[in-house]
C-alpha cells in the first residue's frame, strides 16, 4: 500500500532547506504547516522569492521546539502524515560560543518531537536534518552510513544526539524515523552568514565594483558541496520510502574552500592566483595586483575537520538520489543570483 503526503509539518520553514522543502511538498499537492520562532516576525524572503509565501496550502505557526508541551500540542492537533525537522542552531562557529544552547536547539528539540509523535501520532513519518559533522575527523574518506560517529565540535555533538535519538526511537518504539546525513548543501537561498553565500555575494559586489576583497577562514578545509534542492527532494523520498533508515546525502566529490572561491570568481570572469600559506595566503586577480581574497585569523575555528566527503551510494540505490550540479555549476548559479540581487538593490 502506497503512502501519501497530504498534511506535513516543516520546522524552520523560513530557512534555506525549509523554504525549498515547502516548495517541493506544495508542488506535490501536500499541505504544509511551517513553524518559525515565537516572538519573531517570519523572515519570508525565501518563501516570497520561491513564490509560495501566500500559497493557499501553506500556513505558519509559532513553535519553540525546545518546549516539549508545545511540540506535543502541535502534533496532537495537526496529525501530520510526516514531520520534517529542520529547525535548530545551524552554524558550527556559533556552537563554540554557545555549546549548551546548540545541544538544546538541536538535540532536545528532536527528542521533544519524537516523543510527541510517539504519544500522539505514531503513524506519522519523521525525517531529521542530520549533519556530516557527526563524523568528526574521520580517518578515511568518503564517509557513509557505516562510518564511526565521533563528533568533534559542539555543533557535531548536538547533531549526534539528535541522530542517535532518531535511531533509538526507531528501534525501541517502531517509529518511521529517518536521518538525512547532510553534507554541505548550498544554493542561492543560503543565508549570508554561511561561507558559500558570503563568498558569492562578495564576488558579485567585487564584479560590480562595490567591494575590493573578501575575507575567508580555513582555505584548506575540503567539503562535499551539493545543491540544496537535490537534498530536500531526497528527504521527501525518505519519508515516502517503505522502511525508515539513515542516508548520507552528498555528491562524493570534495573541494577546498580555495577551489570554491576560484570557481565563484571564475563565474564573473576573474581568475585567481594564490600565494602564501596559512593566515598569510592571498588570492590575487590574475594580471593585476588586486588582492581579492584574504585569510582572516578571526574566522578560523578551534577545530575544523580537514575532509568531509560523502558516499551516497545507498541513497542513489534506494531513493533515486542524483546530484544535479557540479562545483562550477553551483558556484555560477549562486553568483548569478547575487549579481541579480545587487543590480536590483
Amino acid at each position: 500500500m502506497s503512502f501519501h503526503l497530504r498534511r506535513t509539518l516543516v520546522t524552520g520553514v523560513s530557512g534555506q532547506d525549509g523554504a525549498l522543502l515547502a516548495a517541493h511538498l506544495l508542488a506535490r499537492g501536500a499541505a504544509v504547516t511551517g513553524t518559525h520562532r515565537p516572538g519573531r516576525a517570519l523572515d519570508a524572503w525565501r518563501l516570497q522569492g520561491l513564490g509560495i509565501a501566500a500559497h493557499e496550502n501553506l500556513e505558519f505557526v509559532e513553535l519553540d521546539p525546545t518546549d516539549a508541551a508545545a511540540c506535543a500540542a502541535l502534533v496532537a492537533g495537526l496529525q501530520p502524515d510526516a514531520v520534517f525537522h529542520l529547525a535548530g542552531q545551524s552554524r558550527v562557529a556559533e556552537s563554540f560560543r554557545d555549546p549548551r544552547g546548540s545541544v538544546d536547539a538541536n538535540g532536545t528539540s528532536t527528542l521533544n518531537l519524537l516523543e510527541a509523535l510517539r504519544a500522539h501520532a505514531p503513524h506519522s513519518r519523521f525525517v531529521l536534518a542530520s549533519s556530516a559533522e557527526i563524523f568528526g575527523a574521520p580517518a578515511h574518506a568518503p564517509q557513509d552510513e557505516a562510518t564511526p560517529l565521533a563528533a568533534r565540535t559542539p555543533y557535531g555533538v548536538s547533531k549526534l544526539l539528535a541522530h542517535a535519538a532518531v535511531g533509538a526511537w526507531r528501534a525501541s518504539y517502531g517509529l518511521h524515523a529517518s536521518s538525512a546525513i547532510l553534507f554541505n548543501h548550498e544554493s542561492e537561498w543560503r543565508d549570508e552568514a554561511f561561507l558559500t553565500r558570503k563568498l558569492c555575494r562578495a564576488v558579485a559586489r567585487i564584479a560590480l565594483g562595490r567591494e575590493e576583497c573578501v575575507a575567508l577562514g580555513n582555505l584548506d578545509a575540503r567539503r562535499d558541496f551539493g545543491y540544496a534542492p537535490d537534498h530536500v527532494a531526497a528527504m521527501v523520498a525518505m519519508a515516502l520510502h517503505g522502511a525508515a533508515d539513515d542516508y548520507v546525502l552528498a555528491t562524493g566529490v570534495g573541494a577546498s574552500v580555495r577551489e570554491f572561491a576560484s570557481a565563484a570568481f571564475a563565474a564573473v570572469g576573474i581568475a585567481l592566483d594564490w600565494s602564501g600559506s596559512g593566515a598569510d595566503e592571498i588570492g590575487v586577480e590574475r594580471g593585476t595586483d588586486r588582492v581579492r581574497v584574504r585569510v582572516d585569523a578571526a574566522l578560523l575555528r578551534p577545530f575544523d575537520a580537514p575532509l568531509l566527503v560523502g558516499d551516497a551510494a545507498k541513497a542513489r540505490r534506494e531513493l533515486g538520489f542524483v546530484p544535479s550540479l557540479d562545483l562550477d555549476g553551483l558556484a555560477r548559479r549562486m553568483v548569478e543570483a547575487d549579481l541579480a540581487r545587487e543590480r536590483a538593490a
